[in-house]
């Protein structure tokens, strides 16, 4: 890994379900030994506080706000790099995130910040080809769109030193693992053998689920920023693994000696259910159903070994289907 020593990464998301185990990453990078700026809303709150504490003196935090340009641009003063998360659900807007995701990248670019690391989803409406749009998918990937074609701008500008081209890096991530303990939590109930246990309840037929681990998405972060020659200028999808529901089920009574079995539901009954922006949380599974997204796990396991199974995943968390506050926000995030 090539070293960066002293370096401050500003982490955008910081105090989010994502942010958290990428500074405690970070910080862990003995190599570079990375200072930590971290942008909130509010300094205040538990979790900005934190951060601090982890921290030990390495992890300052920047009260800010992403709608505000000169926030972003003050935010960039004096940084070597940038992670960003931007969150869909503080504003249920694909305009808003867009508009966000963009106002950072401009910021960064203008502050000649060496290495920024957008974190970004699949763009559901255009790999559907508008048959199943996903809002907080594609207001990401909207703004991976801009990174694209930024990049192609410079290419045929025959820009060597373009911007786009050499300091950015796209890693495109899914749902978590650990959305299970929270959004998609089971239900305690009776199986269909009588048992007592736990009910996967998913509208996902029987197509299987791609997952990440929040600590896998940490460390290929830390990866990504350890190594920018390398990584500057090209985008990593990246994933846990690939796993029915039904194998899910097994897996967690075969781990944690708790009955567990999937429920599949229509696409119906699971709107009944009136859960907050269901109907792009359905759109998700849909688009999973019929479209993916694939990725290469035996390559993503050569550059990361000990890439997480469920059953990896499980045993390291202990957990045992009980509700644990993973989003800060909306329960229906992946941010």
């Amino acid at each position: 890994m090539n070293a960066q020593s002293n370096r401050t990464i500003l982490v955008i998301g910081a105090t989010g379900a994502m942010g958290r185990p990428i500074i405690k990453h970070l910080l862990a990078d003995t190599t570079n030994n990375w200072q930590i700026r971290a942008f909130t809303r509010n300094l205040q709150s538990p979790q900005a506080q934190q951060l601090v504490e982890l921290g030990k003196g390495r992890v300052e935090l920047f009260q800010g706000d992403l709608n505000d340009t000169n926030s972003v641009a003050a935010a960039m003063q004096n940084i070597y790099g940038v992670f960003c998360n931007t969150d869909f659900w503080s504003s249920c807007s694909v305009a808003v995130e867009r508009e966000q995701g963009l106002r950072v990248l401009a910021a960064a670019k203008n502050a000649s910040v060496q290495h920024l690391v957008y974190s970004s989803l699949e763009s559901c409406a255009y790999l559907s080809e508008g048959k199943i749009p996903v809002a907080h998918f594609d207001s990401k990937a909207a703004v991976e769109h801009e990174i694209d074609w930024q990049r192609s701008h410079e290419f045929m500008q025959q820009l060597p030193d373009g911007w786009y081209s050499n300091n950015v890096t796209v890693l495109r991530t899914l749902a978590y693992f650990e959305n299970l303990m929270a959004f998609f939590l089971p239900q305690k109930g009776t199986l269909s053998d009588g048992r007592e246990g736990y009910i996967f309840t998913f509208p996902m037929q029987d197509a299987a689920y791609p997952f990440v681990a929040l600590d896998d998405i940490a460390w290929f972060t830390t990866y990504l920023f350890a190594n920018p020659q390398e990584w500057g200028g090209k985008t990593l999808s990246i994933g846990s693994e690939l796993i029915s529901i039904a194998e899910l089920a097994a897996t967690f009574e075969k781990v944690t000696g708790i009955p567990a079995e999937y429920n599949a539901i229509s696409d119906e009954t699971f709107l009944s259910f009136g859960i907050p922006n269901g109907h792009d949380a359905l759109n998700q599974m849909r688009f999973h159903r019929e479209y993916g997204p694939a990725r290469d796990y035996a390559a993503l396991r050569a550059i990361h070994p000990s890439l997480r199974t469920f059953e990896m995943w499980l045993k390291e968390s202990g957990w045992r289907g009980e509700y644990r506050d993973v989003q800060k926000g909306s329960i229906t995030g992946d941010s």
